[in-house]
């Protein structure tokens, strides 16, 4: 374990991470949207960070329609980074520019309330008269807070309820704390929009704590990670599960604000007072599973983690989902007499596969690729005959035999890998499928993309059932000869 007093100041960042972990965004967009709400917001004397704008650059692409890219937007960034920045200047820009119809809702009344007054010093502030001059009327009536503009603009803030939202109209919905948000209140609150000829929504927050209702904002992150939503955008500021918690640059690339608007000294202090799993959350950004209890331990899971690249033999194993939008190649080796397994790759679709597995083939000469030939993945076996790709066929047997011994591999240690999330995520939401008196990993009613698992699974198991063809020869060069009985030809 390092600490930041073994670090040598040259050898970290001077500030948090401009730009964040996780950034899917859809490839098209067009204009300058953002541009002029960032010159907006300055001229009123918010001057956005670099990871403020880049956040504003994702969210307010536009199509050739000047429709949004991105009808649905979500942000995952640790607490007092400046999230509240970014929604005041994409606010701001919407009721001026866009004479939007807004409703800014949070989970809790005081916070919609701290936004309220946030965006009320806008336009009650003597030093901005043109502002001041565009409103109409200001609410501050409890519970109807609300700022009305003479373009036709409106901002109203309410905590959100089953009932929030009712007969109201918007064209952008705002949903703060979005980990303290689930789905009765989501879907009251999608109606707003539901006139609207160009709307918009946007969740930000923080990682849902075990005891959250955060199955929204968790869904969000999951169709953005699975490229389920073609209008979606999520950008995230967080660590990887492999990263030292106690590391700067760990905290760095987990806190864009660290170094200035966030106190580099107060982190240390969080450090020092929280448990790991609640420091990795709450201040690295880091996710866990909002499902049931994976039939894995999950704490005996992180333990596992083992960061070498070994020098092979290697198995592969490929996986597709059941609608055959999301594939996983893993890839497994012998360490230090356990066995470790890696995602090679983990995508949308299937028609990269093929010339992902011909090239794995001739680079790394495997003991095997396992292939089964009852998943959504046999369809492939012709394609990567015609490619000479040699396939280890698999079946219901391997399944079970496989599935049993990565699930006590992962029990008794024995099974390594590298921390990385998509396997992670699969492994946390593992259910158990009956195959006669064994099991398998339950693909079809799973939540999250589990194919990172079910590939995992099968090329370790695949490892165990073939051998390098130089162990085979030094085997049978190390066996004497037998000798040949005679037999007398009577």
């Amino acid at each position: 374990m390092t600490t930041l007093l073994d670090e040598k100041l040259n050898d970290v960042p001077s500030v948090g991470s401009q730009t964040p972990r996780l950034s899917l965004i859809p490839e098209s967009f067009y204009g300058d949207t953002w541009e002029t709400a960032v010159e907006l917001a300055a001229k009123y004397k918010l001057d956005l960070d670099e990871w403020q704008q880049n956040v504003l650059k994702g969210w307010m692409g536009e199509r050739e329609n000047e429709t949004w890219t991105c009808a649905l937007c979500g942000l995952s960034v640790p607490r007092q980074n400046g999230k509240g920045g970014v929604l005041e200047a994409r606010e701001l820009y919407g009721l001026v520019m866009r004479r939007e119809r807004i409703l800014h809702t949070a989970h809790e009344l005081k916070t919609a309330k701290d936004h309220f007054r946030r965006m009320k010093f806008y336009f009650e502030n003597d030093e901005f008269p043109d502002l001041k001059k565009m409103v109409k009327r200001i609410s501050n009536v409890n519970g109807e807070e609300a700022i009305w503009l003479e373009n036709g603009g409106v901002i109203r803030f309410v905590a959100r309820s089953k009932g929030s939202g009712r007969g109201f109209t918007a064209d952008l919905l705002v949903c703060d704390e979005a980990q303290e948000m689930d789905d009765d209140r989501y879907e009251a609150l999608q109606y707003t929009l539901a006139t609207s000829k160009n709307p918009q929504t946007i969740l930000t927050g923080t990682p849902p704590a075990p005891n959250m209702n955060g199955e929204v904002f968790q869904r969000f992150r999951d169709s953005a990670l699975r490229d389920k939503v073609d209008r979606l955008c999520w950008l995230e500021w967080s660590a990887e599960r492999s990263d030292d918690l106690d590391s700067f640059s760990t905290w760095a690339k987990a806190n864009p604000a660290l170094g200035y608007r966030l106190d580099l000294e107060k982190t240390q202090n969080e450090r020092s007072g929280s448990s790991d799993e609640g420091f990795a959350r709450e201040r690295l950004g880091m996710w866990q599973s909002l499902t049931a209890k994976s039939v894995f331990d999950m704490e005996a899971w992180e333990k596992l983690i083992y960061r070498v690249d070994p020098d092979g033999p290697y198995a592969f194993a490929v996986d597709v989902s059941p609608m055959r939008d999301r594939a996983s190649i893993a890839m497994a080796t012998y360490l230090d007499g356990k066995i470790q397994v890696q995602i090679v790759a983990n995508d949308a679709g299937t028609a990269w596969l093929p010339d992902a597995l011909y090239e794995l083939q001739r680079k790394y000469h495997p003991v095997a690729l396992a292939i089964d030939v009852n998943s959504p993945a046999g369809s492939l076996i012709p394609q990567l005959k015609a490619k000479r790709v040699r396939m280890l066929l698999t079946g219901e047997k391997e399944v079970r035999h496989g599935s049993g011994a990565f699930f006590d591999g992962v029990n008794n240690g024995t099974i390594l890998h590298v921390g990385q999330d998509a396997l992670t995520t699969a492994v946390a939401n593992a259910k158990k499928r009956a195959i006669g008196d064994a099991f398998g990993w339950d693909k079809k009613n799973a939540s999250v993309d589990l194919t990172p698992l079910v590939a995992a699974t099968a090329a370790a198991h695949a490892l165990t059932l073939r051998r390098p063809l130089r162990e085979k020869r030094e085997e049978a060069e190390e066996k004497p000869k037998r000798r040949q009985r005679l037999v007398a030809i009577q």
